[in-house]
């Protein structure tokens, strides 16, 4: 069989029927060969390890005198496809010397000669030490596993490879139902423990059932995303999801998939499966502190801000009283000059307006409730938000300017939680320049777009920013203010990053401190805003 090949001066030639015996008896496998009548008609030295007899004892047996009756009786398939001319590989387990049977892989490999079949070859590795490892892990208490038999949709999934993953990415999308059906032909070939007591199953029981029956609707788009990564050739796939429990509770867990590799079964795939439950209520729990936590520090700037609300409101209010009494004497002159009532009556309803107008911003600001998103023009926004603290920061001997880039694009976002970040930032740096030195106090807002976010920067004149303090400025608690709290910032960090968008500190160039925020501009609006403005 090798007596073509080739070797260098120092290397031996092995091609003799001695040195390929040599050769056979060297690997640590069952090597044999079968008639066409089962007959064994060669077989190497490890049988003599494996089975303890000689291989001389073995040649002339049947393969029944191998197996025994129960292991020849489960051959039986295999058999049949070989002596038809198919190799075969499969595992299964094979009778040892010391009583026990022993788990193996397996190929049938038919030799033909010029009369037709002769035989066929027979490989056994013993695969016991591997399969224990794996049953370790398998059975193990840490992790849920699941076996999943793909074998129903074996045809199904050979199409699916040959018309790639973007053919099965647009059958997805376009059949709902694809999915439910995939995953209805899915059956449990095994589950450890742990996976039967976390979803509520008997584990004999629950072999040969469907793997569909522990997935709801819910689940579908990452089990879709799950089969694109299998088809696709990629070796696993991890994500998180909802699945069901056998009594219909639903359980928070994170899925990760084992994918068979070239070789492998490929009508198998392992599952792992890791409860979050505890990790998600957490999650929400911490989700509601912030939320509350935000609150809290709206109606502490709801405080602080009174006196500047009682002036915005005050204002209109006054209006209304002069523009009444002016309608009220142009009504009662010789000669009522009623389109000077008309314009009065008219004035005071838009003053009552605005007073209307304030009053809403107001409560919008202390209302305890649910993120509400929405596009809006951030420039109106920083409007809103200097006409509430306007005042206040004059009462601390500061000047408000804004600096406002034209035609911004709207933002989708929570106004009233941005509204809240600027009036932080800006009766911060009021606040802070009371400890600088003698000279103008002056707070800018300017607004611009960078790259498809709308920034936001606000700076003042004051004494700036320690470099000890600016890796700790957005910590909870942690002020630099005798008085403060240590909230606003903090507050003022989770909401930009609740936004998808990021917050800063730092020096200005000419001293003092700025802070700036930066939320993305969702694409269709970017696409249809206006130029990149100036000011931040």
């Amino acid at each position: 069989m090798m007596q073509g090949s080739t070797a260098g001066p120092d290397v031996p030639a092995y091609g003799s029927a001695a040195d390929l015996r040599a050769m056979a008896d060297a690997v640590p496998a069952l090597l044999s060969f079968f008639d066409a009548d089962l007959i064994c008609r060669y077989a190497n030295a490890y049988h003599r390890q494996w089975y303890g007899r000689p291989p001389e004892e073995m040649v002339g047996l049947h393969m029944r005198e191998f197996l025994g009756e129960r292991g020849y009786v489960s051959r039986g398939p295999f058999l049949r496809r070989v002596l038809a001319g198919e190799e075969v590989s499969f595992d299964a387990t094979v009778p040892h010397a010391d009583g026990t049977w022993r788990d193996a892989a397996i190929r049938y490999r038919p030799r033909h000669g010029p009369q037709g079949l002769l035989g066929f070859h027979v490989l056994v590795f013993d695969t016991a030490v591997h399969q224990h490892r794996f049953h370790s892990l398998f059975d193990g208490k840490g992790i849920a596993f699941l076996e999943l038999d793909l074998s129903r949709l074996a045809g199904t999934l050979e199409q699916l490879r040959a018309e790639g993953v973007e053919r099965l990415a647009a059958t997805i999308a376009s059949d709902p139902g694809f999915v439910r059906r995939f995953v209805g032909l899915t059956h449990l070939a095994d589950l450890n423990e742990k996976a039967a007591s976390l979803f509520g199953l008997d584990r004999e029981a629950a072999i040969g059932t469907v793997f569909g029956a522990l997935c709801p609707p819910a689940a579908e788009p990452v089990l879709a995303a799950n089969l694109l990564a299998y088809v696709g050739g990629e070796r696993g796939f991890e994500e998180e999801t909802v699945m069901l429990r056998a009594d219909g509770q639903p359980l928070e867990v994170r899925l990760t998939s084992a994918f068979p590799q070239q070789g492998e079964r490929q009508d198998r795939v392992f599952l792992g499966v890791i409860d979050i439950g505890a990790r998600v209520r957490q999650d929400r729990r911490l989700a509601q502190l912030e939320t509350d936590l935000a609150h809290a520090a709206r109606v502490a700037t709801l405080g602080e801000l009174t006196a500047s609300i009682a002036h915005e409101v005050n204002q209109p209010l006054a209006a209304v009283t002069a523009n009444g009494d002016a309608a009220l004497r142009w009504l009662r002159r010789p000669v009522p000059d009623l389109d000077e009532v008309e314009a009065a009556i008219r004035r005071v309803i838009e003053e009552g307006r605005r007073a209307s107008e304030i009053i809403a911003r107001t409560r919008a600001l202390a209302t305890k409730g649910t993120t509400k998103r929405a596009l809006f023009d951030p420039n109106g926004m920083i409007e809103d938000a200097a006409a509430l603290v306007r005042r206040q920061v004059a009462s601390l001997g500061a000047e408000l300017r804004l600096d406002l880039a034209p035609a911004l694009p709207p933002v989708l976002a929570d106004r009233v939680q941005l509204q809240q970040v600027v009036i932080n930032l800006v009766v911060n740096a009021a606040q802070a320049m009371l400890q600088g030195p003698e000279g103008p106090r002056l707070v800018v807002v300017a607004s611009g777009e960078r790259a498809g976010t709308v920034v936001v920067e606000v700076s003042d004149t004051g004494p700036g920013i320690g470099e000890e303090a600016v890796p700790r400025l957005f910590e909870a608690f942690y002020t630099t203010k005798a008085s403060g709290m240590g909230m606003g910032l903090s507050v003022s960090r989770t909401i930009v990053e609740s936004h998808g968008g990021w917050i800063r500190a730092g020096g200005a160039p000419m001293g003092g401190a700025v802070f700036s925020f930066g939320i993305p501009v969702p694409e269709p609006a970017r696409a249809s805003g206006g130029p990149d403005g100036g000011g931040a």
